[in-house]
Formats: C-alpha cells, structure tokens, sequence
C-alpha cells in the first residue's frame, strides 16, 4: 500500500523534473504502472508480492490483455491525455491493439472534444502498415453508433477530414471526402470550408469547383465563408466568369455574404475588368437591400472601381446608376466617383452633363481640385472652344484655386490659339511668380504660338530664353520651329535650325524632315523641298515612309498631281507605302484631273496593303468612272465597297446618275430600291436623279403612246408622289429638285404647270439658279413665246446670274428658227 500511496506524487515529480505533459508521455513507462496502481483491488503485500519494484517492466505486459486495457481506458475517460499516453505506452510495450481498443480511445477523444489528439491519432491510423490496424472508416461508424448527441460524431469527422490533409494531397483527400459522404456522413461547414481552402492551396481551381460541385451534389450546407474561398481561387485563376457563376448559385441558395463579402467581389470583378458583372452585383445587392431593408451599405471603395470601370467602358448612365445607388444606401458621394464621371463626359465632349456632375459635386461640399478643372478645360479645347477656356480659366482662378502647371500650359494654349502672346507670356512669369518652374512643354507652347502668327524671331528669343534656363529642347520643340520656318519661308533658317538639333545631340527624324518639307510646299518653296527631299532619301532614314508622305502632299499642294502619282509609284515598287491620308489626297486630285485609271490604281495598291479607302473616295472613284461612261468599271468598285460594307447615299447616287447618263433607268431604279432595302436614307439628291430618270423614260419612250389629256395628269401625280415619299422621309426639296420637274414640264409642252413649279419655288425661298431659269426659257422658246423667254434673261441677269453656253444656246437656236 506504500506504494500505491506515494506513485501520484512519484509520478508528478517525474512529469515536473522532464517538463513534460501527461499527453506527451508516450515512452514514459510510469504511466501504465499508474493506471495499474489506481485499477488493482489487492492489498499492499499482494501487490508488492505479485509486482516487486526491481521486476523488469518489459514483463509486465504479458499480464494484459484487450479486456484490461479497455477497462484501464474506460477508466480514464475524464482523463483523455492519460489515456492517450496509456495507449501509447502499451503499444510501444508490444501490446497489439484491435478493433475494441481502437474504439475506445476513439470515443474517449471524441467525446471529450481533444482536436489535437484525435487527429494525430487518425493520422497514425490512416499512416500505418499494421495489418492488425483497423479502417479509419469503421471506426467512425462504430462511433455513430454510439454517440449521444450529433456534435460528438460531426466533430470526429472533422478531426478525420482534417488528418486526411494531413496525409494526402488534394486530389486524393477529394475523393476519401466523397467517399465519406457516401457512405451517409455528412461533414460540417468547418470541414467543408477546411478542405476547401486545402484544395485551393493546391493552386488547381478546377479541382476547387468540382470540390464545390460535389458538395452541391451531396447538399452539403455552405456559408459565406465558403463562397469567399471558392470565388477568390477562381479570380486568382483569372476565371472571372465562373466565380460569378458560384456566386449567383450560392446566393440563390441561401448564402448571405456580409458587406465585406460584396465588397470584396465586387472588388475583384473590378480588377478583373468585369465591370458588367461588377454592376450587376452592385445593382442586385441594392434591389436586395430595398426588399430586406438590410441598410448595410457596400463599401465605398468598392462603389468607385464599378464607377470608374464603367466610365473606362463610357457606359456613362450605368455609373450614374451606382453613384445613385451608392448615395441613396447611405455611402456619401466623395471626389473620387464624381472625378470619374465628370473625365469620362469631357473625354467625350458633353460638357453639358460634365458641369451638371461639377455642381452636383459643389451642392455636397466636396471642393473642385485642380484635375477636375483640368478635365473640363481640356473639353473644351476639344470642342474648340478657345475663348471659354480663358473665361473659366480666369473664373476658376478668381476662386482661389491652386494652379499647376498643366493648367497653367491650358491657359497659355488657348491664348497662343487667340494670338495674344502678351497674356501668355503673362502667364508664363504668374506661374514663376507661384514657385512652379516652367518645363519645355509651357516653352514649346510659346514658340508655337509665336509661329503660328508669322513671329519667328519672338520664337527664337523664346527658344534661346529655353536653352539659357537650362531647360533642354526636345524633338518636337524642334519640328514646331522648324515647321514655322518653313511655313514663312525662311529656308536659310530652316538649314542652320537642322544644324543646331544635330549640335545638341539630337538627330532630326522622319517627321522633322516631313513638316519641313510641307512647310516649303505651303509657302511655295517646291524646289527646296524637293533638295530636302533628295538629300535625306540619299542619306537614308528610320520610317522615311513619313518624308515619302508629305512629298506627296506637297506635290499635291502645288498642283503637281502627276508629279505626286510617280512618286506613289516609285515608293510603292520598292515596297513602301506613303500613309492612308496620302492616298486618299492622292486618289481626289487624279479624279479631279480625269486621271481615272490612276486613282483606280492607286486604290488597289491599298487593298492590297489591306488599307481600304473611305467611302469619299470610292465615291469619287465611282463617279469618275460614270463620268467617262465605263459603268462596268464603276459598277465593280461600288460592288467592292458594298461588300465591306462602306456603302453610302453619295456613292449610290453617283451610280444612278452614271446609269442615268447613259440611259440605263432599270439599273439606276434598282440600285435606289437596293438602297431602301440596305437601310440607308435616301436624300434629295437621290430623288431628283431618281425623279429624272422617270421623267425621262415616260417623256421620251412612252409619251407618245399615252393619250394627250392624261399626260398632265401623269406628270403631276408623278410630282406628288416623289413629295409624299420626300415628306415620309423628311426630306425638303431644293433648287435641282424642282429644276428637273420644271424641265419635265417644259418637254411635255405644260408651260403653265412649269411656271406654277417656279413660282411654288419661289413662294417657298427656294432661289432659282442658271439651269432652272434656262429650263424654262427652253420651254418658253420650244413654244415660240419669246418674248416671255427674254424676260426670264433679263431676270436672271438683274439677279446677278450670268447665262451661261447652254443658255444663250437655247436662245440662239430659237433665233436661228425664227
């Protein structure tokens, strides 16, 4: 009995002396001699005669058996760091455990609610190659027999999907959380997040939505928590669609995430440029908030990356929308959301709705800083509203407001565009006056203004006043210097400027030599331009397709097409190409000097480039070819911009009067119902060549066959049928309108019914021009009234209008008859 007595104090001694724990003794022998010592009913001599303290310990084993050691353990429940240690020590002994053993210590942990054990235990368990070891799995299952209250068995299988990361990978843990779950256990939110946030780890997002399908698949229960690991890996994969996927999912399920929740999604659709998305979460989370009347606002910061993604998108009326949203919730707008919207309107040039934002912000308090007016001093420049910039520069400087020098640079802008260099300059020495230091930018400002008005020696001084504040020249304050030179023709200068730049370092470019070059052509230096020219495509130069460009230009300028249509042609043999604005001057000036096939070259050329001239060009193209009767050319090239889909009403109007010249009115009225068919409008033009086309057949191919008393009628009901389908559309008729009905009239030998048109005109501030007044002095001469038609002449020429050949060809031919 002495010794049972005085074993707890041996025991603590020896726990205190090794600083150990009793749930860290598994090598520690004493524990078993402990729980002997509390479990055996014999007397002190019998235990000191059965069990003497020099007896080697490794003997004492064979006295136990599955029965004691359970009976030891059953013990010890309300001490499960000693029972563990007690389990240990008898497997570390030789002791084999089995099923009933296991079991019992399973239950003693679970019970007592020991995380930290239960899941070394399971990881020992699910680790060992003991073939004597039970499956993990019965064990849970013996256990849910057993169990009291649920929270027992759900806390034991976390413990266990908890060891499973432990001792597999993702993939492998995966599957033994499905098994689990089919064979009826059903893991807790804990668990279910645990081995979420284990799968994402892994990196593989893939495996993190089949692990959240398959948790749908067992219905599962998930929470906020869930959601916020599942979406976060999906945006860290940069699969911003799928997360907002689950996210819809989720919340239809139930799942309500906390303000921080939104937030952060909202956020991260920001960053992955999914402003749509990110809208329509704000907006549900506010149609959310009106039903529940949940007045949890959603973060500021997440407000403002929908506003500004929406502006970055100019989806103007949806960021207005959530700043709506976002001060109706109860989240007070601040500069940054207004910022946004207000750069958004003045980048695309409603000032209108910029200013309304502006005194929306100013009725909140939040004062106008110096960006905000940069953004609507820089629209209306964009609008070319020189003299209001200086007005509101002047008024928001009135305010008290601090200027930088961006401002400042506006301000100098405008008045170097007015022509009023005194108040530039004054500008310049009041922002020096402020502590800023002008940089080039302010400088090369000044000198452009200067060159702009003809001053190149103010110019000068203004470069050299740069050079000697240390501020370095770049290219571009070259090229505007260079280019005021040229322009004024100042070719002298213009050479020692080039030397200059390339003393200082800096090589003249491409576009150096190109302003240059179309600052001599301007001023009519065509000859220097060309030395210029020669020199530098000798000397060889980066992107000398620029130089190539303005030469052409120039050429162009100076009324040498042909000249511009060789150098085309030499630049496009050796495989370069003069830019799109080159080639399209190019193709009007040969159009216009009747050099058709050129400009039809020159527009292949471009196609084969894949550059696609614009509809103005086509247009002339086509209309130059009609001009010259080769409709079957003009038809090809309509067809080619119908087919990119470039066509408009100038160039379908074109063809029908080409087809018209030539008599062809079936193609031009198909070409007009193809028009109508396309969508596109026809205006006033089409439909007097369309109402000179009907006019035509029915005077000269069916007058005959219709009787004489109805042919009035015809021509009039003509007339007011082209003027109801003129009106459908909105369409007035003007001056070559009514000079072809005019001259309808007058062939078919109704001169009142054509004087009624020319007085309708009139009546209607129409001005008759030389062809209506000769389509009716025609008229009146066909009928021998000549006297009427000398008044018409006299009428016209009291207006100011000179007849022209046709005119006095009517006449003379009338002359001749008489």
């Amino acid at each position: 009995m002495l010794l049972w007595r005085r074993w707890p104090k041996c025991a603590a001694e020896c726990f205190r002396h090794r600083k150990v724990f009793p749930w860290e003794v598994a090598s520690c022998p004493f524990s078993v001699f402990a729980a002997s010592a509390q479990l055996d009913d014999s007397s002190g001599d019998e235990k000191l005669n059965s069990a003497p303290d020099h007896e080697p310990i490794q003997k004492r084993h064979r006295s136990l058996s599955t029965d004691i050691v359970v009976q030891t353990l059953r013990c010890l429940r309300r001490k499960p760091a000693v029972a563990l240690a007690y389990f240990k020590d008898t497997h570390s002994l030789g002791f084999h455990h089995d099923f009933t053993t296991y079991t019992e210590i399973v239950q003693i942990l679970s019970h007592s609610f020991q995380g930290k054990m239960l899941v070394s235990l399971f990881c020992e368990i699910i680790s060992s190659t003991d073939s004597g070891t039970p499956e993990i799995l019965t064990l849970i299952a013996d256990l849910r027999k057993t169990c009291v209250t649920s929270y027992v068995l759900s806390f034991a299988i976390n413990c266990l999907i908890k060891a499973y990361t432990a001792c597999h990978d993702a993939q492998a843990t995966l599957e033994k959380f499905c098994h689990l779950c089919r064979l009826g256990f059903v893991p807790t939110v804990w668990a279910c997040n645990f081995l979420l946030k284990f799968v994402s780890q892994s990196g593989e997002s893939d495996m993190v939505v089949t692990a959240y399908d398959q948790m749908k698949c067992f219905q599962l229960t998930l929470d906020a928590h869930s959601l916020d690991i599942v979406t976060r890996s999906l945006f860290q994969a940069k699969k911003a669609d799928k997360a907002f996927q689950v996210w819809v999912e989720m919340i239809e399920t139930g799942v309500k995430p906390d303000v921080h929740g939104y937030s952060s999604f909202v956020i991260r659709l920001c960053d992955c440029g999914k402003y749509d998305l990110a809208y329509n979460i704000v907006s549900s989370y506010t149609v959310l908030q009106e039903i529940t009347k949940e007045m949890v606002p959603i973060e500021a910061m997440a407000y403002n990356m929908v506003i500004d993604g929406l502006c970055k998108e100019m989806k103007l009326e949806e960021a207005e929308k959530v700043l709506e949203n976002k001060t109706k919730h109860g989240s007070a707008p601040d500069r940054y959301s207004y910022s946004y919207l207000i750069h958004s309107y003045c980048k695309m040039g409603n000032l209108e709705k910029a200013w309304h934002h502006v005194e929306a912000m100013v009725s909140h308090g939040i004062e106008i800083n110096c960006y905000i007016v940069g953004y609507l001093l820089q629209c209306l420049r964009k609008l070319g509203m020189t003299s209001e910039i200086i007005v509101y520069f002047q008024k928001f400087r009135d305010l008290g407001l601090r200027f930088d020098g961006v401002l400042y640079n506006i301000g100098m802008d405008a008045y170097c565009k007015l022509g009023n260099m005194n108040e530039a300059v004054q500008l310049l020495n009041e922002m020096m006056a402020e502590g800023l230091a002008p940089d080039k930018i302010h400088y090369t400002c000044l000198i452009n203004g200067y060159c702009l008005k003809g001053e190149t020696e103010n110019a000068w001084q203004a470069f050299e006043q740069m050079m000697k504040d240390n501020i370095k020249p770049d290219v571009v304050t070259y090229n505007i210097l260079a280019s005021g030179y040229s322009t004024n023709g100042l070719v002298s200068q213009v050479w020692d400027l080039l030397d200059h730049m390339m003393d200082q370092g800096l090589e003249p470019n491409s576009l150096t030599y190109g302003v240059v070059i179309a600052g001599f052509c301007r001023n009519g230096n065509l000859s220097e331009a060309e030395v210029l020219f020669n020199i530098v495509e000798e000397k060889g130069i980066d992107n000398i397709e620029v130089m190539y460009s303005c030469m052409v230009c120039g050429y162009l300028c100076s009324g040498w097409t042909d000249h511009a249509y060789m150098l085309f042609l030499r630049v496009a043999k050796q495989g370069d190409m003069v830019d799109q604005h080159s080639c399209l001057k190019l193709i009007s000036g040969l159009c216009r000097d009747g050099n058709v096939e050129g400009a039809s070259t020159v527009c292949s050329m471009m196609l084969e480039k894949n550059v696609v001239p614009d509809v103005v060009s086509y247009s002339k193209l086509i209309s130059a070819y009609c001009q010259t009767g080769d409709m079957h050319s003009a038809r090809l090239w309509f067809d080619d911009m119908v087919e990119r889909g470039l066509s408009d009403v100038i160039a379908y109007t074109a063809l029908m009067n080409g087809y018209c010249k030539v008599g062809r009115s079936k193609e031009a009225c198909d070409l007009f119902e193809q028009m109508i068919n396309f969508g596109i409008k026809p205006d006033v033009v089409a439909y007097t060549v369309l109402l000179d086309v009907h006019l035509k057949e029915t005077l000269y191919r069916r007058w005959q066959e219709i009787a004489k008393d109805t042919r009035s009628l015809i021509l009039r009901s003509k007339h007011k049928t082209w003027l109801s389908n003129m009106k459908d559309n909105e369409i007035e008729p003007d001056v070559a309108y009514y000079t072809v009905l005019i001259d309808g009239q007058c062939k078919a030998a109704y001169l009142n019914e054509a004087r009624e048109l020319f007085d309708e005109m009139l009546a209607k501030g129409l001005a008759p021009d030389v062809c209506t007044y000769t389509a009716l002095i025609n008229g009146y001469c066909s009928q021998g009234e000549t006297a009427k038609a000398e008044d018409l002449l006299q009428e016209m020429m009291d207006k100011g209008m000179k007849p022209d050949v046709l005119t006095f060809s009517v006449l003379n031919k009338r002359t001749m008859r008489d």
